[in-house]
């Protein structure tokens, strides 16, 4: 895949999922984000995921570079 699409691919916004839903973001540096989504917009653009291990909330947008890790949202 290349950069280009690779770029495009991480664009998209969210996929529609449920509150509570535990998660995995990764970027392509390997840097994860580990917990569940505590709150998503209506156009789906940004999501609060509340940090496992008690560390908080993070505010993740779509075009942030992070993408969803396999599995991690079924």
């Amino acid at each position: 895949m290349s950069t280009t699409q690779t770029i495009r691919a991480h664009a998209e916004v969210w996929p529609e999922l449920p509150p509570h839903q535990e998660l995995v973001l990764q970027d392509t540096r390997g840097n994860r984000i580990i917990g569940t989504l505590d709150g998503m917009t209506e156009d789906r653009s940004t999501l609060w995921i509340q940090l496992s291990g008690g560390l908080g909330r993070q505010l993740v947008h779509h075009q942030d570079g992070y993408w969803l890790e396999p599995g991690s949202a079924s």
